[in-house]
């Protein structure tokens, strides 16, 4: 993932060769290559995951704006989406799971490097001290229809709803054992599709919380500024209130449910019409898609990106002018 972008933005190869400085090993190579086992690590997955968001997102801007690396300042204060002209800059943003770590940078809560490092981390701890399970999707039944499910299934704290994702849509977590039984339980109780996750560890899962406290003192060494855009929080589904609440969110992330489904309906209640998905894939805008009738943007490589700014420009320019 990513390569493409690399390729054809110097932004966004700059982005990549930052994370390869920063992290000390070539993970642009890991994701451009594989192997994908190790790139299914979540050592490495989250800090790719980021990586890849950050550098498509940095390639729309530099598309933008024709000025290569342009950023708010001088250099020193965090990217983000005051690069953008005023008529492309967000109402809102927000991020699934991981990606709320991308709506950091962009809404300008902390450069890419020490984001980057944030995830690294969070991603080491979760390997060597955190929960140890199993995650899966769920389609077809709602969040309330699962908890019965597994209220009827297992001890309570073994399985819950990591992830809901829409009205018909939830991801699960726990221990191996549990989530075995918890989905076969749900097939003989109306899903209709269930899909195990490649994950590496559990996480939104109570048991992750183990890592809180070493998740919150590496985050003590980080200056987090103000967000310059409304962060819309997974775990309460409202904007995080001030810079001094987003860390403590972030420790809760990692053992509270992502409230996807209440996320995006706050947006679209407060006027939100387009989302804009910036990453690998378009799996978000999928799961929008079953919860509001909006337009969906997708930038996943240099071809999505051009067909997303002509969009944008189009829909700002039909609001001013009406």
């Amino acid at each position: 993932m990513g390569r493409d972008v690399y390729e054809t933005s110097a932004a966004a190869r700059a982005t990549f060769d930052e994370a390869d400085r920063v992290l000390g090993y070539k993970l642009s190579e890991v994701c451009f290559i594989g192997p994908a086992e190790r790139l299914n690590d979540t050592t490495v997955a989250q800090p790719a995951v980021l990586a890849t968001s950050v550098a498509l997102f940095e390639a729309m801007v530099e598309s933008v704006t024709h000025k290569i690396g342009r950023r708010v300042t001088d250099g020193s204060e965090p990217r983000g989406v005051l690069a953008l002209p005023e008529h492309l800059r967000p109402s809102f943003v927000a991020g699934h799971s991981l990606g709320e770590f991308t709506a950091l940078v962009t809404a300008g809560v902390l450069p890419f490097s020490d984001a980057l490092r944030l995830v690294a981390e969070r991603g080491m701890l979760a390997s060597t001290r955190g929960a140890r399970g199993a995650m899966a999707a769920i389609v077809g039944l709602s969040a309330q229809e699962v908890e019965r499910v597994i209220a009827a299934t297992i001890e309570p704290g073994r399985v819950v709803v990591a992830n809901d994702n829409g009205p018909k849509q939830v991801t699960i977590a726990g221990d191996e054992a549990g989530i075995r039984a918890v989905t076969e339980a749900l097939e003989k109780g109306g899903a209709r599709k269930i899909v195990p996750l490649r994950i590496s560890a559990p996480f939104h899962f109570p048991d992750m919380g183990r890592i809180g406290p070493d998740l919150r003192a590496f985050m003590q060494t980080l200056r987090f500024r103000e967000p310059v855009v409304p962060i819309v929080a997974n775990v309460s589904a409202l904007p995080h209130p001030s810079a001094s609440a987003i860390q403590e969110a972030l420790v809760r992330h990692l053992s509270n449910r992502v409230e996807w489904l209440k996320s995006v309906r706050y947006m679209v209640e407060r006027g939100t019409s387009t989302f804009v998905e910036i990453g690998a894939g378009q799996v978000v805008n999928g799961l929008v898609k079953r919860i509001a009738d909006v337009k969906l943007v997708n930038v996943s490589d240099t071809g999505s990106l051009a067909g997303a700014l002509r969009t944008l420009s189009d829909r700002a320019h039909h609001v001013m002018s009406r």
